[in-house]
């Protein structure tokens, strides 16, 4: 394979437009045959998951969920959102699908091999595959072009069965239409929420607060822990011995000329007149005219810093209307199209986006550009160094694993491998107790290990790890004195949570005796609040964790107008009833067609082949090590 793509270099069929196959790979996380020397994650009939595919694969899930959510994604989150249960199902799945393709003799030609490799724009220069190219990507991804190759086969082994389960599978008109009107109607409600924070007299004495600590124990132990020695090996205790050649960096230079464009740039100043998106005809017009005799001030030669500083409504005001240097994109269109079309000194007529009229002063223009080979040396010899220096490290880690697994204890390894065996702990599993950068990684990657067993090569921070637990420190019980203010803490809320409990349970019950919950509620001095229209699954929005309440809300109806139980999210507990409901007609369904074909086509195929997925989970014998989803 590799010789054909060398010979066919710059030829018709390395041209094709395809897709990012690396990326596939790198989810896969398959590996070589080398990785299977790490700790075993899981059996799927007679083959092995390594812990080595286990972690690549959580790194991917993990990775994935922060796209979605952000920063906020934390420890607890990842927990419930079930993360190590994904990896390793995919890990699963992914050996299903490969045993069942082999049943069915199902292969990959040369040929579709070759036009899927060859699908990598990463691996293109000037637009055409290049094989240096190929060959420096997969060696800064520790792979050679047979694992690569043989791991893409694999890949789209998987793709060419899903197809085979699919390719019968269709969405009619009906089918579309009632899902569509299902997924679009909306319901608003009237409701009532009982906050446990609001009950604030409450005091327990000190001998309530001691019996409640009697009786939950267990719920005040000390964190489990864990002592450890390990090997560390660093990138930067190498770079004495790299040095870079001119002809290196100015190869790397050419091969990369992208990455050292500079966009062109505009320095400006302006002056905002603010009007709302939403703003009438009449509010827009009169902030115009505003912002036309502040241009006219400004043409006739009055300071414009001054001017911003006097009549701006932005957040620059301050700084007389200075933005600085910035890119096109950086900027919201309209603002970006004029002041890109304009010269140094030059003043705008008023310029209306979003935020509303802006004037423009130019106080410079620099055009797009690239860094000279003088320039950018600095920076490329500093990337080059670091590629190097971490394959170093990475490969005296490697020789100390080799010599593990030969037979050698981790002291003996360090002591081959010139390094000193470190101890740590002890610690929890969120670090406590570690002085050392990415303590928390530190400590998630020991604790998932069993006691005595040696890690594989653990890359934390940038740095690498071998990591062996010697021993480990079960919670206990904390003295009452320690805990006290948590427990009082602890038996307030639940005192609070019962009287709320109490009350929505005493006014539902009301509720059902007379029906109607305006009347009962004014009755009560009780305050109603009403829901904006939300639809099955975006919910309501006042309400945060409202899954329960979505579903019950749904259930009611001009004849069955509130829930028969008290309802509880986010900690609080409410009622509620039903206030109108707009279900879309046959205009809007039309209209909408297309598009819900289309999703609910994807849905069928989802659940069609979790289906199939399932049955082949039910033919296979299949074990998860034990604590590993812990």
């Amino acid at each position: 394979m590799l010789r054909y793509m060398r010979e066919n270099t710059g030829s018709w069929i390395i041209k094709i437009l395809l897709g990012l196959v690396i990326l596939v790979f790198i989810f896969l996380g398959m590996g070589s045959k080398g990785s299977k020397k790490g700790t075993r994650a899981a059996m799927v009939d007679d083959e092995t998951i390594t812990m080595t595919e286990y972690q690549k694969s959580y790194d991917s899930v993990v990775e994935q969920m922060r796209r979605m959510f952000g920063k906020q994604i934390d420890a607890k989150m990842l927990k419930m959102l079930q993360a190590k249960k994904q990896a390793i199902n995919r890990l699963i799945d992914q050996r299903l699908l490969l045993k069942e393709a082999d049943r069915l003799k199902i292969d990959v030609s040369d040929k579709e091999l070759r036009d899927s490799l060859l699908s990598i724009p990463v691996f293109r220069r000037d637009g055409v595959f290049d094989l240096a190219t190929y060959k420096r990507v997969l060696a800064g991804n520790r792979l050679t072009p047979e694992m690569f190759e043989a791991d893409q086969r694999q890949s789209l082994k998987q793709e060419k069965i899903r197809n085979l389960v699919l390719e019968n599978i269709f969405a009619s008109d009906m089918e579309a239409a009632e899902w569509y009107r299902y997924k679009n109607t909306k319901i608003s409600i009237d409701y009532i929420s009982f906050k446990p924070l609001s009950y604030t007299k409450i005091d327990p004495d000190n001998s309530k607060i001691r019996s409640y600590y009697d009786k939950n124990k267990n719920h005040y132990k000390s964190e489990p822990m864990l002592e450890v020695e390990y090997l560390k090996f660093l990138p930067d205790d190498y770079r004495k011995e790299v040095s870079i050649s001119n002809s290196a960096a100015k190869e790397y230079y050419d091969e990369n000329m992208d990455k050292f464009k500079v966009p062109a740039k505009v320095e400006a100043r302006h002056i905002l007149i603010r009007v709302a998106p939403d703003a009438s005809d009449t509010v827009v017009k009169e902030a115009e005219k505003k912002a036309e005799k502040i241009y006219k001030m400004a043409i006739k030669g009055d300071n414009f810093s001054l001017l911003a500083k006097k009549f701006s409504e932005g957040p620059s005001k301050e700084s007389g209307g200075y933005l600085g240097k910035f890119t096109r994109n950086s900027m919201v269109k309209p603002f970006a199209d004029k002041a890109f079309s304009m010269k140094k000194g030059e003043i705008s007529k008023p310029v209306r986006t979003r935020f509303g009229w802006h004037i423009i002063k130019v106080e410079g223009v620099y055009p797009a550009s690239t860094k000279s080979f003088k320039e950018a040396k600095p920076s490329i010899v500093k990337i080059l160094e670091d590629n190097k220096i971490k394959n170093l490290a990475y490969d005296d880690a490697g020789k100390a694993f080799d010599a593990i697994i030969d037979g050698e204890t981790l002291k003996e390894a360090a002591i081959a491998a010139g390094k000193e065996m470190r101890n740590a702990g002890p610690f929890t599993k969120t670090g406590n107790g570690l002085l050392m950068p990415a303590a928390a990684k530190f400590a998630k990657a020991a604790f998932s290990l069993p006691l005595n067993e040696i890690s594989d090569i653990q890359e934390i921070q940038g740095n690498y790890y071998i990591i062996k637990p010697v021993k480990k420190i079960a919670p206990a019980v904390l003295d009452f004195e320690k805990v006290k203010e948590k427990v009082k803490q602890d038996l307030i809320a639940e005192l609070q949570l019962k009287m709320a409990e109490k009350d929505a349970g005493a006014f539902l019950s009301a509720l059902k005796k007379d029906g109607d919950i305006h009347k009962l509620a004014a009755k009560k001095g009780l305050k109603i609040k009403s829901s904006k229209f939300f639809t099955r699954d975006a919910g309501i929005a006042e309400i945060a964790g409202n899954r329960k309440i979505t579903d019950a809300a749904f259930k009611l109806s001009s004849t069955n107008r509130f829930s028969s139980n008290m309802l509880k999210a986010n900690g609080n507990y409410y009622i509620i009833a039903f206030k109108d409901k707009k279900v879309p007609d046959k205009v809007e369904i039309d209209k909408n067609m297309d598009k819900a074909k289309k999703e609910l086509l994807k849905i069928k195929q989802n659940k069609i082949f979790t289906a199939f997925l399932d049955t082949l989970r039910e033919k296979s014998k299949i074990k998860i090590e034990p604590g590993l989803l812990d």
